[in-house]
């Protein structure tokens, strides 16, 4: 498997973040920020040939020993018919004149399909005879609207195999992207993987690409409306596991786990936990190997937690760095535990999973399921993800104002605790209840949808004294009435 991992487009934090060791970067100033164990691979998008712009963007970074390579361009067209026409003989001089100057850096191309979905062809194109490129990226992307067929990757290796790339020169390319406004050669979208697709993914190219000289994720910013890795906080952490390398952890107890660190191997003297899974000062994945209760703790660094047991408890203090819980059961957080997110371990699972954060702020994330999320107080983020969602207001609306993402009134439901939005019956909010404007207009009127900004309200007593208080943020102009709404 290959040790260097490369997130095209991600900004260097979040790619160390997340395990990636080759970085995107440009800039000579950039690079020399990167930190140990990581290593640049510079985007030119350069074709023409060593024209003076080349030359000016390769030229203060020669002789950096944090630079790997140069990434020419991205699926430059050897024929003209896409995109502006690429020679073979133009990325040649490119390549000669990285490798003259800069002795041991690596030039790097993606390539264009020139076949079909089903009779994939990279002939007449590029190769390390016509170009002397040392890395070639096949980016065969298998999951679409219209089809699922991992076997294109097999179809793509052997093609580019046939056009005079060797095995050691081809760069694995993960499709981490879906939707937007991308067109397909087979007819509809793109679809972003599950993550369990992403390993059929990387085992299918595992196969015939064992030891790649790095690996390639597609990508992390969204371009064209579409979900990718940088939006895509379960792949995320998917990537995580997959980019670090895995030890470990003791137990005291009767469980054991493994954990992941890009920092030391020595977790910090802790007197305060009784935690039997215990990560360390770096970026931690800590997975239990069973389905029983842990506590479990990941101290500084950014952490990912797997629990598979409700009564597993999660342990971060405040300041120990960006904090994830990924569940496979209803699961709610340990009450002061500093987690940023907590989700379902399968975004596209359909396992109704309930979901309950705390009383500091957390982004939560559902499944394709049908999922009951509650923030617990605090200025929550909530995305239902699809399914017939509830999202659950039980705390003080003082306690912060809460978004939600993805609010769909033919589908999801907000329940609110009559205990806490006073004045309303349980059951059915009543019609003469909620209020479509900026602000209440007769005093029965208690529930109030701001439809141009997106903004819900608690009105205790409709248009009397009482100031009406923001309790909740929708996507604007939805079609919002008290049938959304249900009163407990």
């Amino acid at each position: 498997m290959a040790t260097m991992h490369y997130a095209y487009g991600a900004p260097a934090s979040a790619a160390i973040a997340d395990g990636f060791n080759l970085i995107d970067l440009q800039y000579a100033s950039s690079v020399n920020a990167l930190p140990d164990g990581t290593k640049a691979l510079i985007y030119l998008n350069e074709g023409s040939g060593v024209t003076q712009s080349f030359i000016d963007k390769v030229t203060p970074l020669l002789g950096n020993s944090k630079v790997f390579g140069f990434y020419l361009t991205d699926e430059p067209d050897p024929t003209g018919k896409y995109h502006t026409q690429v020679t073979a003989a133009n990325l040649k001089a490119e390549s000669d004149w990285i490798h003259s100057h800069f002795p041991g850096a690596k030039t790097f191309i993606t390539l264009m399909e020139m076949g079909t979905f089903y009779n994939s062809d990279y002939t007449n194109t590029y190769n390390p005879a016509n170009t002397g490129i040392d890395y070639y990226g096949i980016n065969p992307y298998p999951v679409r609207s219209t089809v699922v067929d991992f076997n294109y990757i097999d179809r793509a290796v052997a093609a580019a195999e046939k056009a005079g790339i060797p095995q050691s020169a081809i760069v694995p390319v993960y499709q981490a992207f879906g939707g937007g406004g991308w067109a397909t050669n087979t007819g509809g979208s793109y679809v972003m993987p599950t993550t369990a697709q992403e390993q059929t993914i990387i085992d299918h190219f595992a196969k015939l690409v064992p030891s790649p000289a790095f690996d390639m994720v597609y990508k992390w910013s969204s371009q064209n409306g579409e979900t990718s890795l940088g939006n895509t906080p379960s792949m995320q952490a998917f990537y995580l596991d997959h980019n670090t390398h895995t030890s470990t952890s003791t137990s005291s107890g009767s469980g054991t786990g493994t954990g992941t660190s890009t920092g030391t191997t020595t977790p910090p003297p802790v007197t305060t936990t009784t935690a039997d899974i215990k990560g360390t000062s770096g970026n931690d994945i800590l997975r239990p190997a069973d389905n029983a209760a842990h506590t479990m703790a990941g101290y500084a660094g950014n952490d990912d937690y797997y629990v598979n047991n409700a009564a597993t408890k999660v342990i971060e203090a405040a300041g120990q760095g960006q904090d994830r819980v990924w569940t496979s059961v209803s699961y709610a957080l340990t009450p002061g535990s500093s987690i940023e997110v907590l989700g379902t371990q399968k975004d596209a699972g359909t396992t109704a999973i309930n979901l309950t954060g705390n009383e500091l702020a957390q982004h939560i994330i559902g499944n394709a399921g049908n999922n009951i999320i509650n923030g617990g107080g605090g200025a929550d983020t909530l995305t239902g993800n699809g399914g017939n969602d509830t999202f659950v207001f039980n705390t003080a609306p003082s306690k912060g104002v809460v978004t939600i993402t993805d609010f769909n009134p033919a589908l999801d439901k907000i329940q609110l605790d009559h205990g806490i939005f006073q004045g309303l019956s349980t059951g059915a909010l009543a019609s003469t209840a909620f209020y479509t404007g900026t602000a209440a207009h007769d005093s029965t009127d208690h529930i109030v949808y701001n439809s141009t900004t997106g903004a819900l309200y608690f009105d205790s007593d409709g248009i009397g004294g009482a100031s009406q208080i923001q309790f909740a943020s929708l996507t604007p102009h939805l079609a919002i009435t008290a049938n959304s709404f249900a009163v407990v």
